[in-house]
């Protein structure tokens, strides 16, 4: 009975402290829904944000500040005496932060207000800016959406067709403090316009090391068995004739509708292994040479090995660059613990020298709606 008198007077108490908060008119807030990063020519700390206006009067529909400030949380201030109503980041979409940022040491404790401050979005997109931030905060597209929501639809656009991947503040913070892999976030660059340009690899300390393409990154989702649409890549067919002119006469597009990835793992002679089993099935989309200049046994063969050569570039990439962002690591711990708590504080070293092996093999399951 004490338990049940307890637990209604608590809930009753949360109900009334729900609405004891005073309600704050929505024409005297400012709700940034991008936050920028970046660091200038003399290596001073810029911060700007987005925001909508809701004014019938203004001129535009969007209001865009930028300020050099010593931390995200003074930056608020620093809006604050410039913005029309109160700075809010509980509704922010996107985080920008320039890549020149992520070539400084010890740049992620700068987030340390994120996580701290419970009306941060910790759903919020990340993502790398090749570039400027001011170049991509600051344009202003006329046949397209409000920056905000153009971007957020770019980044979840591209997840949906499985370009590219979500990373927002909760997930970078996993990908940052887990010994198992290294971070990777989306990038995005600006030139005549916007637009995602693969993903930026971090090390274990979480510096800028290198970027992967888009055809990289897709690589890299199918190594990590996240690649869960269809995927579509195109080949060159190098024994036929690409004599066309201006035309790639020898290429021709699988639509992979069906990828599964299986890893296997082993520890022996003081060195890790793993083995990528990769099976692909999928579909013709386009072939732009003539039926019969490649027997289907010939063309699988050389899917096979072409796709081989792809991973196997990829990885030597990693291995090279000491990175994990396939997650092998997590592998590692799971099946060989004592081995990895080793070197999980060097293990990027440890897969560089690993022994990673892949097989592909290709299920050409339908020609299309042609022969």
């Amino acid at each position: 009975m004490k338990r049940i008198f307890h637990t209604i007077f608590v809930s009753v108490v949360i109900l009334l402290l729900s609405s004891c908060g005073r309600p704050i008119p929505i024409e005297d807030l400012t709700i940034a829904l991008i936050l920028g990063v970046d660091i200038d020519e003399e290596n001073n700390l810029v911060i700007s944000e987005s925001s909508p206006v809701f004014s019938e009067d203004a001129p535009k529909n969007i209001a865009t500040y930028e300020v050099k400030a010593k931390t995200i949380r003074e930056s608020r201030e620093l809006f604050n005496v410039r913005a029309t109503g109160d700075v809010t980041a509980a509704k922010i979409q996107v985080f920008l932060i320039g890549k020149r940022v992520l070539e400084q040491d010890n740049w992620f404790s700068m987030l340390d207000t994120v996580y701290r401050n419970p009306t941060f979005s910790i759903n919020t997109r990340v993502i790398v800016v090749d570039g400027p931030v001011a170049d991509v905060i600051f344009y202003e597209p006329d046949n397209k959406p409000p920056l905000p929501l153009h971007l957020k639809g770019l980044i979840d656009k591209y997840t949906m067709r499985t370009t590219d991947v979500i990373i927002t503040f909760q997930e970078l913070h996993r990908q940052m403090y887990e010994k198992g892999l290294t971070a990777f976030i989306p990038e995005l660059i600006k030139d005549n316009d916007l637009r995602l340009n693969g993903l930026t690899l971090l090390d274990g300390d979480g510096k800028y090391v290198d970027s992967l393409s888009i055809n990289e990154s897709l690589l890299l989702l199918v190594l990590k068995g996240e690649q869960k649409h269809e995927l579509t890549l195109t080949f060159p067919v190098t024994s036929v004739e690409e004599d066309g002119g201006i035309f790639n006469l020898n290429e021709i597009s699988i639509a992979f509708s069906n990828i599964n990835t299986k890893v296997k793992s082993s520890y022996k002679d003081d060195k890790f292994s793993f083995d990528f089993n990769i099976k692909m099935r999928g579909s013709i989309a386009e072939r732009l040479f003539v039926t019969g200049s490649m027997k289907e046994d010939e063309l699988k063969k050389m899917l096979e090995k072409e796709l081989k050569s792809q991973f196997e570039d990829l990885i030597n990439k990693i291995q090279e660059n000491k990175i994990d962002p396939t997650g092998l690591g997590l592998y590692a711990r799971a099946y060989h613990y004592e081995q990895f708590k080793k070197v999980e504080d060097n293990w990027g070293e440890a897969l560089a020298e690993a022994n990673i092996n892949v097989s592909v093999e290709v299920e050409i399951k339908s020609p299309g709606a042609v022969k």
